[in-house]
């Protein structure tokens, strides 16, 4: 996305059959969606795959784009929707342990929640896969809608475009969210 692309234009040549516009809009196309799977997919699935996955989704229902948005936007929710729904795919524990957390995380989440300090960037890594492990354990959607709004800043209307959802419908979730994750971070701690 360094440089701008006349999407309709590769649009139409495209349906003609032009390869190259093809992949000048893979090339277009693929730090957004990149940048929605590293956010919002478990580390334990592969990248790459679920990216080429969304990509083959985006020109299988290319057809399907109207244009009265830009494609980054329509592309956007195809990713969201697609990693939401590897998400629900996945079968978890509805409740976390403390026995889940490797010696790495435990040592995180001690230092961080219950001394209050921040890890050092040694220990970045084990935060994050700590992070991931207490977010896996919420909804798709929900998990989502909390790395949208608390990781990537994004705004309430941003989040509505993505999802679709209304502006209420996402302040609602976000209410019943976080008391989800204040328990279940209670919940680790009480078992140390």
């Amino acid at each position: 996305m360094d440089e701008a692309i006349d999407v309709d234009a590769c649009l139409r040549r495209w349906k003609e059959g032009d390869e190259a516009a093809a992949e000048e809009l893979i090339r277009h196309l693929f730090p957004v969606i990149s940048r929605i799977v590293r956010t919002h997919l478990p580390r334990r699935d592969d990248e790459k795959d679920l990216v080429q996955e969304i990509l083959m989704k985006t020109f299988a229902k290319l057809h399907q784009y109207k244009g009265d948005a830009p494609i980054t936007h329509w592309v956007s929710r195809l990713a969201l929707t697609t990693c939401l729904d590897r998400l629900r795919a996945q079968k978890i524990r509805p409740e976390v342990r403390r026995t889940d957390l490797t010696p790495d995380e435990s040592d995180v989440f001690d230092a961080a929640w219950l001394t209050g300090s921040s890890p050092d960037a040694g220990e970045a890594i084990a935060a994050r896969d700590l992070v991931d492990k207490i977010l896996s354990f919420l909804s798709p959607e929900d998990r989502s809608l909390i790395l949208m709004v608390d990781l990537e800043g994004r705004s309430l209307q941003e989040i509505s475009d993505a999802t679709g959802w209304s502006i209420s419908k996402i302040k609602m979730r976000l209410f019943r969210i976080r008391p989800q994750l204040r328990q279940m971070i209670h919940k680790l701690e009480e078992r140390k």
